[in-house]
């Protein structure tokens, strides 16, 4: 068995056991570095050879011979002498010497006798390899005695090694917490993926295929449900599809047979109801049509501004009052039939309920927007999101009879904008009527943006509807 295989089978497969793993490991490696300072930086099991200590025990000898009586010192500093071999404490006559010199470890001895301490130096010499000082040492009291101690520069506790065992465990601890949970979340970043992609042209987003056993039950449930949807909108497609071919052959039939009606009156209202019901069927194929997610494959770069421009120039040749009040030429990839539809829709909106439409495109810092202004009464706020649902229309005392479109237009704009990666905005502007906009991402980085440029003249909305 492989190390991968081992490090899988060992792995605990729940999230909460993988949790727990994380923090043994983490107390683990705490205790391991801990253990690695404290042998590294500890001190000597014998203790008898460090200068401080030596420093110390001389100065508490001070202390004791300064209380004791003039008789008993001799005593004292032989017996001093037996028990603390290392500092050959021996007595002094108070001769010779160089008097009041400033070292490290007279400040030592001074420090630890706590009092004012009389201390001579008697010369320095080697001692198996390492300098030693021989001091005499007169007390307030009287007493004087000699000892030899390491000429030490007495430096303090190692504290950059301290210091670095702490960060050295902090870093450690916040890597391995890191990894761990890069690793435990991993699989539940690649399932959020998987289901934003689902429904747009970017579905190809794989669900994860390990992980902790709840993610993976997550993940086989997406992928069921997914199927699923799938197979829902497909036969959702081929049901309208089948409507849509069994209903023209009838109503060709009927218009045929209507022609021969003598009944004038008779004869357009029945051609009209015709119509409407030819006029469903297209749209209802429309916005099953253009809701599915188009192949990446087959987008191209479209010049915005031209498909603009040639709708607009469209209704304007039929009376409408369209126009385009501010242009700039740029690269989206789509398909450009599809944005020419998305447009005609937002335009045929403005002009059929505002009167009027006008157009201004602008780079945005998500890429491009398409604005269709109108002046017309526009959309209750609580209505917008309602009016983005198929067959909802904004006028809803209208009826068939009287109606101009079947609520279709919004959903398809919707459907198409949300197909090239884009969003559909509309908002109710101050000065009244809809403002309807489209933003979409640059195919590439565009120059620097320069004044923009009417493509047509604003004298278009003058034209009579």
């Amino acid at each position: 068995m492989t190390f991968a295989g081992l490090r899988a089978r060992l792995r605990p497969r729940s999230i909460a056991g993988q949790i727990v793993l994380l923090i043994v490991a983490a107390i683990a490696v705490a205790h391991v570095v801990a253990t690695l300072a404290f042998v590294i930086l500890r001190e000597p099991w014998r203790p008898d050879d460090r200068p401080g200590v030596m420093v110390g025990r001389a100065a508490t000898v001070a202390r004791l011979l300064d209380a004791s009586e003039p008789g008993s010192r001799d005593a004292l500093i032989a017996a001093s002498a037996r028990s603390l071999p290392t500092l050959e404490i021996a007595p002094w006559d108070g001769q010779d010497g160089r008097a009041e010199f400033d070292h490290a470890v007279i400040r030592r001895l001074r420090d630890g006798f706590g009092r004012a301490l009389a201390i001579t130096d008697l010369g320095s010499e080697t001692r198996r390899g390492d300098p030693v000082l021989r001091l005499g040492i007169r007390t307030p009291a009287g007493a004087s005695f000699q000892v030899v101690v390491p000429d030490d520069p007495l430096t303090p506790p190692r504290q950059g090694a301290i210091i670095f065992t702490f960060v050295f465990l902090g870093l450690t601890l916040a890597l391995l917490s890191l990894w761990a949970t890069r690793a435990l979340t991993a699989p539940l970043a690649r399932l959020e993926a998987a289901a934003e992609a689902f429904g747009t042209r970017d579905d190809h987003a794989a669900v994860p295929q390990a992980g902790p056993r709840e993610v993976l039950a997550v993940s086989r449930a997406l992928d069921r449900m997914r199927a699923r949807v799938r197979r829902l909108i497909d036969d959702r497609t081929q049901m309208l599809a089948a409507i849509s071919h069994d209903l023209r052959t009838p109503i060709t039939r009927l218009r045929l047979r209507a022609e021969f009606i003598e009944d004038e009156h008779a004869r357009a209202a029945t051609l009209r109801d015709l119509d409407q019901m030819n006029g469903l069927v297209e749209a209802a194929l429309s916005f099953v049509r253009d809701g599915q997610a188009r192949d990446t494959g087959s987008h191209t770069l479209v010049d915005l501004a031209s498909v603009v421009q040639t709708v607009c120039d469209g209704f304007a040749d039929i009376g409408a009052r369209a126009a385009v009040e501010r242009s700039r030429h740029v690269l989206v990839r789509g398909r450009a039939d599809d944005l020419q539809r998305a447009i005609t829709n937002l335009i045929d909106n403005a002009v059929k309920y505002g009167g009027e439409a006008r157009v201004l495109m602008e780079t945005t810092p998500r890429g491009v927007r398409v604005e269709v202004r109108d002046s017309g009464p526009g959309i209750a706020e609580a209505e917008r999101e309602a009016m983005l649902q198929p067959f909802v229309r904004g006028d809803r005392a209208r009826n068939l009879n009287d109606a101009t479109g079947f609520g279709l237009g919004l959903s398809i704009v919707q459907a198409i904008v949300e197909a090239h990666a884009g969003r559909l905005v509309l908002e109710n502007r101050p000065e009244g009527g809809l403002a309807a906009s489209i933003e979409l991402p640059l195919a590439a980085r565009q120059p620097p943006e320069h004044e923009p440029e009417p493509l047509r003249a604003p004298e278009t909305l003058g034209r009579a509807a």
